[in-house]
């Protein structure tokens, strides 16, 4: 039976769930907006091809048979699948037509590399699934990022912000601890009862104009001579051993397990630095669709 109604044309059962629930031929006319005749050869070509009497008419009134009532409720759970069949391929066309153009994405320098990894994902299903967009992606500063999506210029950005503009829209997508560092020669790792306030009276910091301290953390630089304006730049003056400074746990990692740099005083001297998308008020369904991605990829 099951083979013999999906030969069917949808039309056909449409005519039969609205007989039954217009309790007749005569009455479903309207609702189909079709002739008497055109939908009793739909209702005769059901019964025809399944081998059964669907519904009895005749002074007593319309009734369903025993198969009727089997056929109305498979109806029923049929029309219900194709909707929602229909409704998804809609939404596959309607993705398809307006995901076209450049979307246009500002990044900060070194971001995790699990985040990248899930940076990476969203870029490869955007190319396999939307031929038609294109991506453009810039590393900038955090400051640029946003002065550019404000000016229209980018359209979504990522970076690390502690006071968030009114006029964009941010939305935080994962946080990087950050610890102080020195070269493992400069003379803060020979120091007896290191405190913070010794390391700032007494060496030289480097400044990270990218990225503040939060206030109120009791760790921010004392004598600064050195500003980097990207976290390579900071890493360069921390490694050249003339200077102390704050980098991201991960990037330091490498150098730390190698002998080049000393955690300094990791229990007091921390913070985290968050990261957030930026992106207008109202940004475009290519903004939408790529925010979508990474809120179902990240943790």
């Amino acid at each position: 039976m099951l083979h013999t109604l999906i030969k069917h044309d949808l039309k056909a059962l449409q005519a039969f769930v609205a007989i039954v629930e217009c309790q007749g031929v005569t009455a479903a006319q309207d609702r189909l907006n079709m002739s008497q005749s055109a939908i009793s050869t739909h209702l005769a070509h059901l019964e025809e091809s399944l081998g059964v009497t669907l519904c009895r008419r005749g002074r007593a009134g319309f009734a369903l048979t025993k198969a009727g009532h089997q056929l109305y409720e498979a109806c029923t759970l049929l029309l219900q699948a194709t909707s929602e069949f229909h409704r998804e391929v809609q939404n596959i066309k309607w993705h398809r037509s307006v995901l076209s153009g450049t979307l246009r994405i500002g990044l900060v320098e070194y971001l995790s590399p699990d985040f990248e990894r899930i940076l990476g994902q969203v870029i490869a299903c955007a190319y396999q699934n939307y031929p038609e967009l294109r991506l453009s992606i810039d590393v900038c500063t955090a400051q640029d990022i946003e002065t550019t999506i404000a000016t229209n210029q980018m359209d979504l950005g990522i970076g690390y912000y502690t006071s968030l503009l009114k006029n964009l829209r941010y939305q935080l997508v994962f946080e990087q601890r950050q610890n102080l560092y020195c070269h493992v020669n400069h003379p803060a790792t020979k120091s007896e009862g290191l405190s913070l306030n010794k390391l700032k009276e007494d060496y030289a910091w480097v400044h990270n104009s990218y990225a503040d301290i939060p206030a109120g953390t009791g760790i921010e630089g004392g004598i600064t001579t050195a500003t980097a304006h990207k976290q390579a730049s900071a890493l360069l003056f921390i490694r050249a051993g003339s200077h102390i400074g704050f980098l991201p746990k991960y990037m330091a990692e490498p150098y730390v397990q190698s002998g080049q740099l000393v955690t300094l005083l990791p229990q007091q001297a921390t913070y985290v630095l968050n990261y957030y998308t930026v992106t207008r008020p109202t940004p475009d369904p290519r903004v939408n669709w790529f925010l979508g991605q990474l809120s179902t990829l990240l943790p």
